[in-house]
């Protein structure tokens, strides 16, 4: 089953039983940052002059809607740096949109519930539990040490900018993870152009839950 790395990332950070490990803020921006790889990973956008910039190269639809649609909104604007793009792309409800098409995989189930008795809301449980684990394998031998592929080494810095490393990862020394990590993304990837995206958008997610998380404590 195909997956994008926005789906990968929300089953990595779910737990059988629905629960996001991630918290909302988090959550979307990291999704947001998905998207962009994503669209940096099939070659139709790619950073030029520190700016996401759609290619000409780019090919029509990609059966995903919510690639074509912020692949429509880059190629329509005029270039914006990756944080820029992370603010803007991030929403709940497109993180709701990739939630409910992995129930239309048959990956999760959507179960309505109401907390606390009143207010509605939705519970995202797993329907095939092997899939995450398989995806956290894959990573975990990367990390060990296996030879590293330009999609996984790009989700393994989507975990690390979001903080999943410890939960992704348990098994691995904290200090040999982080090396292991910051040599994966300084180490030649076969296509320059996905790591220069890789590397904006890592940074534009980290900086932008920084930058929220220390007006939440000062406000």
């Amino acid at each position: 089953m195909e997956l994008t790395l926005a789906e990968e990332l929300l089953l990595l950070a779910r737990t059988p039983e629905g629960r996001s490990t991630m918290s909302g803020l988090v959550a979307t921006r990291g999704v947001a940052g998905a998207l962009l790889i994503e669209l940096a990973l099939r070659e139709r956008i790619v950073v030029r002059d520190g700016k996401l910039v759609a290619t000409k190269q780019d090919t029509g639809g990609s059966a995903d809607a919510e690639l074509d649609a912020l692949y429509a909104q880059i190629r329509d604007d005029r270039p914006r740096s990756a944080k820029r793009w992370v603010q803007k792309a991030e929403s709940r409800r497109v993180n709701g949109r990739v939630l409910s098409g992995l129930a239309a995989k048959g990956v999760l189930r959507e179960e309505p519930y109401r907390v606390l008795g009143l207010f509605p809301s939705t519970r995202w449980t797993s329907r095939n539990p092997a899939l995450p684990n398989d995806i956290r394998d894959r990573l975990t031998a990367i990390v060990g040490g296996a030879r590293p592929d330009d999609r996984s080494a790009a989700l393994i810095a989507l975990v690390d900018a979001c903080g999943l490393t410890k939960k992704t990862f348990p098994g691995i020394d904290p200090r040999l993870r982080k090396a292991r990590i910051k040599e994966l993304a300084q180490a030649q990837w076969s296509a320059a152009a996905v790591q220069d995206a890789v590397t904006a958008v890592r940074a534009a997610i980290t900086a932008a839950i920084a930058s929220a998380s220390a007006a939440s404590s000062t406000g």
